[in-house]
């Protein structure tokens, strides 16, 4: 993929927050299609004959294992011409780590295309970029990697200043794997309209995004310009609520005269403010949109107004959290905790297009491959990776983001890659002499935030889950080497559970009564059906838990069989974050740490599971439907399956049912079952096409 090249710098390749300008020019002989490689610690901005390539290229390490990166794929014959072309890289380094990516601490630059003779070397030119400069401010939280940005416009870069890149060993810089995920997507330019408020430019922009920040000016020389954004300090989340995290911020020293400047830092927000002294003059305010590469497709619609604002609110959480990695909240620490990340995986498939399957994809590789020893550890790409045993267990759970994965794309290599490392895992607990889990803490013996959580109940009820889907993978894979060890450990826990937990009217092992320990009793199946009466008392008083586990909460009632009970659970408890101002699903119902967090938008995967009654046989290959009337009357939505689209619209109101299904997948669509209102005749469905 690189061969040929060499990974180049500056002198002094060592240097934390460090800017360096490349240039190479090269020569085109004949028309061809032209794919170039590159990677780059940390960012790189790509040009071509002065036309914008790539926005933010590169992924954070680490990929497959420690000191392994990325290499992407740029396909540049539209940027190219017959003769000499004059190809322009900005690197930045940034040398610290965070959340989501490990830090090296060599900078480098690599690239070539083959076809072209184009490869970096010595023969590269580069220059230490002179406008960029550190801030006096204060850094931004130790969550997330980067720097502030200090550019001075007085300077400038020309030809006599640029020298001879600097070749760097290969081993600095490890192993490198082509790029899984699609190059970010980029947006021109985008003029907005913008008002003064406290001594600031507030501009607004019409949903939560990820924005690089862009301005023209007139100003007299020297005056300091700074950039910030609507969450450029957030709240920690429950129980760390009193202290704030800042995030990354832009001093711009103006030019003499006319300025023209796009930040390459992307900020996750709905307003950039712009603090500009009065001697300057806006000419123009505005910004790039550059996020992930993928597409909402036709969100759920229905008839009521609250639950498409829910709706909506749930598919911009899901999307305002995707990057280089799925991140619980991008404005405060952007780690890819995996228990977020089974919230999310879903809702993926109801709501955004293929490319979005990649990054869950990547995400299971991560969380796979980057395990340390048998342990299987959470916030990984990261420097602050930790196990939390209770999301460890999520993501390799029957409810979990690998059993999601397999259920929606039928892909056995995923299974295989993660069966081995699963059955690890769970091999590091000891079964006690009860017939039930010994407790491991792991780094963090956590099960949500707030109060009154059963963590005794809530870890075997999780356990227990991992085990079943263990067994069901190596029976898929024809694994039966572990059979026994599965088996043996979910028939002890059949057989303990009930005596060991159930206190007459609720599950536990004291006077807590955890609406999340006895959901997830249900939700894993160890909870008996004669129970569910008393169950359902507790789910529908009880509201100790945060979003990430009402899904499991709610679900529980849905999976009852208490629909409205579900639903009317569900709104009353969302009802703040459906009527607040933000586009996005807070961390929280009612204490505000960020104001979006992946483990948020669970009401999506909920809505469309039980009341779209949308479920995927890929082995079958068909699209069953089970859509419920008896709540809302009207549903209409698209997906993307197998790489085509489905449309669905059902309107049922007056004893008249409407169907319209539009599908151009290879799937087949069977609606198998409907649940009609109260008082409607079922006659109706005998003159309505079931398969489509």
């Amino acid at each position: 993929m690189l061969t040929g090249a060499k990974w180049i710098w500056e002198e002094n390749n060592r240097s934390d927050n460090d800017w360096v300008y490349f240039r190479k020019n090269f020569k085109v002989e004949k028309e061809g299609d032209y794919i170039l490689s590159i990677s780059a610690d940390t960012r790189y901005f790509l040009y071509i004959n002065q036309n914008l390539c790539v926005l933010d290229g590169g992924l954070f390490r680490d990929a497959y294992g420690e000191n392994s990166g990325y290499a992407d794929k740029v396909a540049i014959t539209d940027f190219i011409k017959a003769g000499v072309n004059v190809m322009e890289i900005l690197v930045w380094h940034y040398g610290n780590g965070g959340r989501n990516n490990v830090p090296l601490k060599s900078a480098g630059l690599i690239f070539a295309c083959e076809e072209l003779a184009l490869y970096s070397d010595s023969a590269t030119k580069c220059l230490r970029h002179p406008c960029y400069f550190e801030t006096d401010k204060a850094e931004p939280s130790y969550l997330y990697g980067g720097f502030n940005i200090g550019y001075n416009a007085n300077y400038r870069i020309n030809d006599e200043m640029l020298k001879d890149a600097v070749e760097y060993c290969w081993e600095d810089f490890g192993s490198l794997y082509e790029r899984p995920v699609p190059l970010f997507s980029f947006s021109p330019v985008i003029s907005a309209e913008y008002r003064k408020s406290d001594g600031r430019y507030v501009l607004k922009l019409p949903t939560a995004l990820h924005v690089m920040a862009y301005m023209e000016v007139e100003a007299e020389g020297n005056e300091t310009i700074e950039i910030r954004n609507d969450r450029y300090t957030v709240n920690g989340g429950p129980g760390d609520e009193m202290n704030q995290y800042a995030g990354h911020m832009t001093e711009y020293i103006c030019q003499k005269g006319y300025n023209q400047y796009l930040n390459y830092d992307y900020m996750a927000c709905e307003e950039l403010h712009f603090y500009i002294p009065d001697s300057v003059s806006i000419i123009r305010l505005g910004y790039r949109i550059c996020e992930y590469d993928t597409k909402l497709m036709g969100v759920m619609h229905t008839d009521n107004e609250e639950v498409n604002t829910l709706m909506k609110k749930c598919a911009r959480t899901l999307k305002f959290c995707m990057r280089d990695n799925f991140m619980d909240c991008p404005d405060r620490e952007r780690g890819q905790w995996i228990g977020d990340v089974s919230v999310q995986a879903p809702q993926i498939f109801y709501t955004l297009d293929r490319n979005a399957v990649l990054l869950l994809k990547k995400a299971i590789h991560n969380f796979i491959s980057l395990r340390k020893g048998d342990c299987l550890v959470g916030n990984v790409p990261g420097i602050h990776s930790s196990e939390l045993p209770s999301q460890s267990l999520n993501a390799i759970s029957e409810l979990g983001m690998i059993s999601v994965y397999y259920e929606f794309t039928g892909d056995r290599e995923i299974l295989e890659m993660a069966f081995e490392p699963m059955v690890r895992y769970l091999r590091l607990w000891d079964m006690n002499e009860e017939g039930i889990v010994e407790s491991r803490t792991g780094d963090w013996y956590w099960f949500d935030h707030l109060y009154n959580q059963d963590k005794i109940v809530l870890e075997n009820t999780w356990y227990y889950m991992a085990l079943s889907f263990a067994k069901r993978v190596g029976e898929c894979l024809s694994r039966l080497e572990y059979h026994d060890f599965l088996t043996n450990r979910m028939a002890s826990m059949e057989q303990k559970f009930e005596e060991h937990f159930w206190k007459g009217n609720y599950y536990g092992v004291g006077e807590i009564v955890d609406e999340r320990a006895n959901a997830l009793a249900v939700l894993s199946g160890l909870a008996k059906r004669e129970h569910y009466e008393d169950i359902k008392k507790i789910l529908i008083t009880t509201y100790n838990c945060t979003p990430y586990m009402e899904v499991y909460v709610s679900e529980a009632l849905f999976k009852m069989g208490y629909t409205r009970s579900a639903f009317r659970r569900i709104m009353n408890r969302y009802m703040p974050l459906i009527q607040n101002e933000n586009a996005t699903l807070w961390e929280d119902f009612a204490i505000l740490g960020t104001r979006n967090h992946a483990w948020s938008g669970g009401p999506m995967t909920l809505f469309y599971r039980y009341l779209a009654g949308v479920k995927i046989d890929c082995g079958e290959k068909v699209v069953y439907l089970c859509p419920d009337f008896t709540i809302i009357r009207e549903q209409k939505y698209s997906m993307q399956v197998a790489g085509g689209i489905l449309q669905v619209e059902m309107i049922c109101e007056e004893n008249v049912l409407q169907i319209k299904i539009d599908n151009k997948t290879p799937y087949q669509v069977r609606i198998e079952k409907i649940n009609l209102p109260e008082g409607m005749e079922e006659d109706i469905l005998r003159q309505l096409p079931m398969v489509f």
